[in-house]
Formats: structure tokens, C-alpha cells, sequence
């Protein structure tokens, strides 16, 4: 420390101490998310891929923790229509983008193409002259949607959410490469929610020109819709004249589903045959939404998931017995040994519809101390081969649970072979005491002799046949998600 004078008086003065220079907080590092459309998703119609330069709108909705799902409000939630471009590879933001919070999840919805008045509830018209491959691909609404998650790299399932329809020219008729497909008197506009993820078509009618889907062949987008009987619907204009073609009966477009329609014409220009088929357009986002891609990676050694859009119907009770444990991921800790058998299983399937693939679900355990009810589960798959998905939320114990089950197998004429159960802790609330499973935690069961008959439904549930290898083992229920 140094003394100074000051004037004549000798008055020591004492210099203050040096202070350091005020610090300024370092701002928290921002997050935006960007998203990657999921490789093997359904992609938009050009049935390739998007396009660099594409652009999606974002929703982003927080969630509380205890919800399953995202409720997307007209306006105000944690971000509003954000409009994301894709670079070949993922979509970033344009503009700000949305950030990631410190402490929660988000839930995302997208849609494609981006629509500046998007809301949860919206109008959405496609093109009158699709024949530009913008105009058709810019006709083709798409959306994705998302568990809640922190990542700040999220992947995008897109699906289809109009009807698609093509026509096909056959036969020694058509002797032009000149030649204009389109279809007539049909609504172009569809009234679209995004929390109930319905598309109902609105408005006028008018027509709209078909794009070109290869050698006489051509394709369209529409909202779905219904068209009556004998109604003017294709009108094919080739070498200046016109050829109409009417409906053989009243038609159904449903969302997500492909139309395709074979028109035969022969040498002598006379329309001899019209036909249609109802074909899968999309793999059914839903198996995501009742199992996530990492839980259905980890239960893919175990238990086939069998995709497609054209399952068998399975209506009808079967008797899974007698029923063991295939893998149980916390087997040690309240799981199954390999080879145990639990309390054999009434399934019944029933309601299946075949335009949006869901049917009912009624479970009972042979001794009537377990039983369970699903509707409106989801199924998957095509040929005898199907997959059936269900999820259910609730309480255990005081505990919220978002549990998943899955059954897959083959259809027989008596019965299902080879059917393979796997029941999936996907959520809950909190359990300090570790009382449930853990989330992620699955556990896979199959019919032991591959043959699961059918049967009717039990007025009163018999006991379990018994089997040789079943003292061995503590029986138990499938259905029981307490340690």
C-alpha cells in the first residue's frame, strides 16, 4: 500500500483497493431442434423422397409430464407453424426455430406442404391441374407427429393423409400419346384437424386433371370423399374426343388409402370394362405411436411386427394354451424365466374394420382372475401374416402407466400359429419405490405348441389344462405390470 502527500499539510492518503471489473453471466447456449425425416416412413407422393428445398410447418407443444399425447391449440402453444426447409439430408429452421427447453419435452407435429394458415384446425385444397410434378407433390398433405422428447434431433414418421386414385388405360383402344386424364365433379378442399387427424372434404366441386404416372397411366390427390353411383367420374380425352366413364356403384375415398382403377378400352373405342382395387398407400404410422422405434428395435429378436395395410381378418376367440414365457427383459427382478408358463389365455378379436385396420380386443386368464378391454386397436400386416396393437393408460398401485401390447402371428383355418404376446412398460409416473416395471421394460410370451385353436368365449373360465413343465414354475398372469 503506498502513502502520498498531499499540499504541505503531510496528510497521508491511502489509495481504495482495486475491484474487479463487474462480470457479466455467460448467456445459456441456445438449442433449436432440427428433424430428420424417418428413412423407412412413407415418404410424400413422389413416393421417393423430399425434395432439397422442401418446406414443413412445426408445431411444438410442452408436455406436462403426465400426458400421453400433444393438444395442439389454434394458437399459443410453445410454437405456432414454424417453418422448417430440408437440405438433402434433415429439416432446419428458416427463421428463428423452435428452441429446446432446459427442463421438459416437447411434442412435435408437422405438416407438409407448409401452409401459412395452418392451425390446429384448417383448410387445405389441393391443385385443379396436377400435372406439374410441383402441383401434384404440393397436393399431397403429409404430417408427423411425435412422442415428447428433449432431442435436439428428432426423427419425422410422415404419412399421407389424402385419398390417392389411379387410372389405368388397357386394351387396343388407346392409340394416342396424347392423351388427358381427369376426373370430374369431385371436392378439392378439405377441412383438416390435426388433434383428431381427420380430413373431411368441403366446398364446390370442379374437376381436376390427372398427373402423368407412366405409360397410360395417371395419378391424382384428393380429399377424401364419397361419389355415388353412376356418376360421371373419368372423362379421357384422346384425339379430341371425350370418353366417359361412370361409377358402377357408390365409392368410398378414405384418408391414406390408394385407389386404383383399371379402364379397358377395345379397337372399336368401346369402354368394356372398369375395375378397382384398394390398395395400401402407406405403412400406418400408429405402429409408433403405441410402441416407440427404440422399444420395437429391442423386441424385434423376440417377436415379429408385420407391416402393411392389408391384415387378414382374425374376428373370433382363441385359447392361447398353454401359454410361456419367451424372454423377459427383468427377468431377476419380477420377470419370467425362459419356459415358465403363466395362466392360459382367452384373446378375443372382434369389430376389425378393414378400411381404417382396427378391431376390439377382450382378454380373460383360464381362471377368471384377469380380464382386460381394448377398442379401436390398430392392426398391421398382409397376407395370413398380421400384427395387432394396443395400447391402455391408467393407474397401478397410484402410479400412471402408458402400457403397449403387441400380438403377432399367423391366421390358420383353426386358429393362430406361431402367435407371439409382448407386453411393454412404455411410461409411468413416479415409482420411488420401483414398485412396476421399468420404462422399457418388455416381456414376450408365445403359445408353446405353436397352435393357438379357436374357441368360444368362456361363460365361466375352467381351470388351466395342466402341463408337465408348468410345476416347475410360479403361475402367474401375463397381464401383471407389479414387480
Amino acid at each position: 500500500m503506498l502513502a502520498a502527500s498531499c499540499g504541505g499539510g503531510g496528510t497521508d492518503v491511502i489509495e481504495p483497493t482495486p475491484q474487479p471489473e463487474p462480470t457479466t453471466p455467460e448467456p445459456t447456449p441456445t438449442v433449436v431442434v432440427s428433424f430428420v425425416p424417418y428413412l423407412d416412413a412413407p415418404t410424400r407422393a413422389t413416393d421417393t423422397s423430399f425434395d432439397i428445398n422442401d418446406r414443413v410447418g412445426v408445431f411444438a407443444v410442452e408436455s406436462s409430464g403426465s400426458d400421453n399425447r400433444a393438444i395442439i391449440a389454434d394458437h399459443g402453444n410453445y410454437a405456432d407453424n414454424v417453418q422448417y426447409q430440408y437440405d438433402g439430408s434433415r429439416f432446419n429452421r428458416v427463421n428463428t426455430g423452435i428452441e429446446i427447453p432446459q427442463d421438459g419435452k416437447l411434442y412435435y407435429t408437422a405438416i407438409y406442404p407448409y401452409v401459412s394458415n395452418a392451425s390446429n384446425s384448417f383448410t387445405f385444397g389441393v391443385n385443379g391441374d396436377q400435372r406439374t410434378p410441383e402441383a401434384y407433390t404440393s397436393s399431397d398433405l403429409c404430417t408427423a407427429s411425435t412422442n415428447a422428447t428433449s432431442e435436439k434431433l428428432v426423427d419425422l414418421r410422415f404419412s399421407h393423409r389424402l385419398s390417392k386414385i389411379v387410372i389405368n388405360l388397357t386394351g387396343d383402344g388407346w392409340n394416342s400419346s396424347d392423351i388427358q386424364v381427369k376426373v370430374k365433379n369431385v371436392h378439392t378442399s378439405a377441412n383438416v384437424n390435426l388433434n383428431n387427424l381427420t380430413f373431411t372434404a368441403i366446398g364446390s366441386t370442379k374437376d381436376v386433371i390427372c398427373a402423368s404416372n407412366g405409360t397410360l397411366s395417371y395419378k391424382v390427390i384428393l380429399p377424401p370423399q364419397s361419389v355415388s353411383q353412376n356418376e360421371k367420374l373419368f372423362v379421357i380425352t384422346m384425339n379430341g374426343a371425350d370418353y366417359t366413364v361412370e361409377t358402377q356403384g357408390n365409392l368410398e375415398f378414405h384418408s391414406g388409402k390408394a385407389y386404383e382403377y383399371t379402364i379397358n378400352m377395345d379397337a372399336n373405342h368401346e369402354i368394356v370394362e372398369f375395375t378397382g382395387d384398394i390398395n395400401p398407400w402407406n405403412v400406418d404410422e400408429r405402429i409408433n405411436d403405441v410402441v416407440p422405434e427404440d422399444i420395437q428395435e429391442k423386441i424385434s429378436p423376440y417377436i415379429p411386427i408385420y407391416r402393411g395395410n392389408t391384415p387378414p381378418n382374425i374376428e373370433g376367440t382363441i385359447f392361447v394354451d398353454p401359454f410361456q414365457a419367451v424372454y423377459c427383459e427383468d427377468y431377476g427382478n419380477g420377470g419370467y424365466a425362459p419356459g415358465a408358463i403363466v395362466n392360459s389365455t382367452y384373446i378375443r378379436f372382434s369389430n376389425q374394420n378393414s378400411i381404417y385396420n382396427t378391431l376390439d380386443i377382450d382378454q380373460t386368464n383360464a381362471s377368471g382372475t384377469d380380464t382386460s378391454t381394448g377398442t379401436g386397436a390398430f392392426i398391421s400386416g398382409s397376407g395370413n401374416n398380421f400384427s395387432a396393437f394396443f395400447n391402455t393408460i391408467g393407474q397401478t398401485n397410484g402410479i400412471s402407466t402408458k402400457t403397449a401390447l403387441v400380438i403377432s402371428g399367423t391366421k390358420a383355418s383353426g386358429g393362430i400359429v406361431n402367435l407371439k404376446y409382448a407386453f411393454i412398460m412404455v411410461e409411468k409416473g413416479s415409482d420411488p419405490n420401483k414398485t412396476l416395471m421399468e420404462e422399457g421394460i418388455f416381456r414376450v410370451f408365445e403359445d408353446q405348441d405353436g397352435m393357438s385353436e379357436y374357441t368360444s368365449w368362456p361363460r365361466s373360465n375352467a381351470p388351466a389344462r395342466q402341463n408337465s413343465t408348468s410345476s416347475q414354475f410360479t403361475k402367474g398372469s401375463v397381464f401383471s405390470i407389479v414387480k
